[in-house]
């Protein structure tokens, strides 16, 4: 169960006071009313976020500039495969939230990559990213050795390309050169030179990535620091140190990245130092701030850390950390409310879960679950948050478990509009300690916590009772058919009553491939529950005995439910099952453990979800405590037109279709 804790509520620390600084007019807006128990008077409102054709320059005016390569880099890590269109769904999102530079990937390596270079254009993206100052790159390599630059395949393919600027990667690391492409330092070097000077010429804008650069620095440094000196002499806009390996650490790569500076400056050219990190000692972040520190003025990254092995540095939390803790800008102005967006619908896109622990724009980042730390937030909201979370497009929260205290009771029931007593709260925490030592969880399940309100307020009558319910599972042998000679159709009546999309199972749950001959699986339920008009006083009551049958006992149980419930509320034709989910908690390892139940529910026309949990040593009671606050949950949240239910931490719409929060 989560609530909100702080909707913009000022904190005292110098990163909100460097944010307003440095905003067009300084000036913190006035919030309007905030329904929160931590909201302070006076409390600053995040921007609303750019469009993403809103005008304004990515690049220009930056103190740090973002180079975003989720589309190449990022996309090599195992479990990402992104379609063209995926690829250019993502760049629309990075175009939006106004990245310097966006890496579109290799047009020599693969026909999706030059598939991708030519939608950027007839898409309509390539005139977007413009408006918004966003640039496209491609990625490459040096010529090949023994290969002038003339007559290089690869750097052929990147002038020819449409993108205006072209990211080469070059070794740095002597060992690497000699081991790896076979080349002497000397010829190395001459590989840089020719390859940048060949790009300018064809009016490319060039960044050299400086592969393995630190760990070639520690074994060689004039060698080192040569290569990158020999890209800024050659023209390249910006010469990039790459921690390849991950394995540097935070004051290794600010001084090498001070000294490189300052051989660059000394050359005179116009060439500025990049940073590009991976993460495999999980310092991919906290190396790119280093480096800035260090003088660097571009970080490459990748939205939520993608990346090959453990990822590169996020460039989300890279970015918001320069603006918020450094004061340094690195988005254009507007942009930091839509990192928590960004990052939930590139996750989408990438078919992969948002960490609910990322920095910043996790689900969890600004999550509360302790008593006293919400006792705490009540009087001073940045006791426990380190910025206010609006400034991520996040929001904070509070979660209701057995660590809770009185105060978490109070909030929740605010954030869901109720007023209750000192008294009622205390009641129900009291039920949720008693539950959860008895292996419920309640911390996400938000409709079990919002049906323990409801059942504690004295005014709220229950649309149902269910008084008894037997559930049959067997394995009954008839002989002498075959799956093919059984009586198609089931209870006639469930057609009326069930989900779209759980109308087959039900008529085909005795058919299925898989069963021998003349063995049936059998799942009957039978449930006595009295429906109430709008009181529970006997005369309101109409009693109903169904008996059905389903794929599996949960499904038979569910079934029977709604042949009881359906008539008197058709709300429930539109609410489906969505997930459901089973935990052993053992006990000593033995068959007497309890189980624990997790189901999600689903509006059918909007997919807005809800989540309630049952626990005990019987699967069948587990699953049915879950399943009747769902179902009365649902009665009470949702009518013909749709269901009204609290998304989570960040708002359905916010989130662009990302996994919500429950």
């Amino acid at each position: 169960m989560s609530l909100s804790l702080l909707s913009g509520a000022p904190l005292a620390s110098r990163s909100v006071a460097n944010l307003n600084r440095r905003r067009a007019g300084g000036r913190a807006q006035k919030s309007k009313e905030i329904p929160s128990l931590f909201r302070f008077p006076g409390s600053v409102r995040a921007v609303v976020p750019k469009a993403a054709d809103s005008p304004g320059s990515a690049g220009d005016d930056a103190d740090v500039v973002c180079y975003d390569t989720t589309l190449r880099d990022g996309s090599q890590q195992v479990g990402i495969s992104l379609t063209c269109d995926d690829k250019l769904a993502v760049a629309e999102h990075l175009v939006g939230l106004g990245v310097a530079y966006i890496e579109g990937g290799y047009p020599g390596s693969n026909p999706k990559d030059v598939e991708f270079f030519s939608r950027w254009t007839s898409s309509g993206l390539a005139d977007r990213a413009a408006a918004g100052g966003t640039k496209l790159a491609a990625f490459g390599m040096t010529r090949r050795r023994g290969v002038t630059a003339d007559d290089d395949e690869g750097l052929k393919a990147l002038t020819d390309c449409l993108a205006p600027c072209v990211c080469i990667v070059a070794k740095a690391w002597d060992e690497q050169c000699e081991k790896v492409l076979g080349v002497s330092p000397v010829e190395n070097i001459a590989m840089i030179e020719e390859s940048v000077a060949h790009l300018v010429a064809a009016g490319k804008e060039v960044m050299v990535d400086c592969e393995h650069y630190f760990d070639g620095r520690k074994a060689n440094p004039e060698f080192a620091v040569k290569c990158a000196v020999s890209a800024a002499k050659s023209g390249a806009k910006f010469v990039v140190l790459c921690d390849t390996n991950g394995g540097t650490l935070p004051w290794d790569v600010e001084e090498f990245t001070r000294e490189v500076k300052e051989a660059v400056d000394a050359t005179g050219a116009d060439c500025s130092v990049g940073i590009h990190c991976h993460n495999d000692t999980s310092l991919a972040v906290a190396n790119s701030i280093a480096a800035v520190r260090g003088g660097a003025t571009m970080v490459q990254g990748c939205v939520n850390g993608y990346g090959e092995r453990t990822g590169n540095a996020d460039l989300l939390v890279v970015a918001a950390n320069l603006e918020l803790k450094m004061g340094r800008t690195a988005l254009p102005e507007g942009s930091l409310q839509r990192l928590t967006q960004v990052s939930a619908a590139v996750a989408k896109l990438c078919s992969q879960h948002q960490d609910p622990r990322q920095p910043y724009m996790g689900s969890s980042a600004f999550a509360h679950k302790g008593g006293l730390h919400v006792a705490a937030l009540q009087k001073m909201p940045a006791s426990y948050n380190h910025i206010v979370p609006s400034l991520v497009g996040n929001e904070a929260r509070s979660v209701i478990s057995e660590l809770s205290g009185r105060g978490n009771i109070l909030s929740a029931a605010m954030a869901s509009g109720r007023e209750v007593s000192k008294e009622t709260a205390a009641q129900v925490l009291s039920q949720i300690k008693d539950l959860e030592s008895r292996g419920f969880v309640l911390e996400d399940a938000g409709a079990s916590v919002d049906i323990l309100f409801r059942r504690a307020d004295p005014n709220y009558r229950a649309p149902f009772n269910v008084l008894e319910f037997n559930v049959t599972a067997s394995n009954s042998s008839f002989g002498g058919f075959t799956p093919n000679e059984l009586p198609v159709g089931g209870d006639e009546r469930l057609q009326d009553v069930l989900p779209e999309d759980e109308l087959e199972a039900p008529f085909t749950h005795r058919q299925q491939a898989g069963y021998k001959k003349g063995s049936v699986a059998v799942n009957q339920v039978v449930v006595k529950v009295d429906v109430f008009d709008n009181d529970t006083t006997p005369a309101s009551r109409n009693t109903q005995l169904c008996v059905a049958e389903g794929n599996g006992p949960v499904n038979a149980l569910a079934n029977a439910l709604r042949l009881a419930l359906t008539d008197k509320f058709p709300q429930l034709k539109q609410i489906h099952l969505q997930d459901y989910k089973v935990d052993l908690l053992s006990t000593a390892g033995t068959s007497a453990a309890v189980t624990r139940v997790t189901m999600d529910f689903a509006d059918k026309d909007t997919d807005i979800t809800w989540r309630t949990v049952g626990a005990h040593a019987s699967i069948i009671e587990a699953s049915f405590r879950a399943l009747v606050d769902g179902m009365e949950y649902g009665i009470a949240q949702c009518s013909d037109d749709g269901c009204m239910v609290d998304a989570g931490p960040v708002h359905a719409a916010d989130r662009e279709g990302a996994p919500s929060s429950r």
